[in-house]
């Protein structure tokens, strides 16, 4: 049976006296949240990216375009600049690879 007075009764809750229930699992889905739904589906990007990177993307992208245009000698002066940083690019790209696939040594 309730208290005559139970409608005033008082719930005090002193600092780390709560419920202590946390949810510590990380959010992953936070970059294809920011996708605008204009813009694409948030979920054929997730499932994309899991087959394959937005680098690994672009270097199949990077290594196709520059095996097609390696002989073309009939460019703009624009794009012929745009190739030669585009080559620069990916071989310090390729430097980076390299110098983060040899191991550490450990003394």
């Amino acid at each position: 049976m309730y208290p005559w007075l139970w409608v005033w009764s008082p719930q005090v809750h002193f600092p780390w006296s709560g419920s202590v229930a946390q949810s510590i699992e990380p959010n992953t889905t936070w970059f294809y949240n920011m996708i605008p739904p204009v813009s694409g589906d948030a979920g054929i990007e997730a499932q994309a990216f899991q087959l394959a990177s937005y680098g690994t993307q672009l270097g199949q992208i990077t290594d196709v375009l520059l095996d097609i245009v390696k002989d073309s000698e009939h460019l703009s002066p624009k794009a012929a600049k745009s190739l030669k940083e585009l080559r620069s690019l990916k071989a310090r790209i390729e430097i980076i690879k390299k110098r983060s696939a040899q191991p550490t040594k450990i003394e």
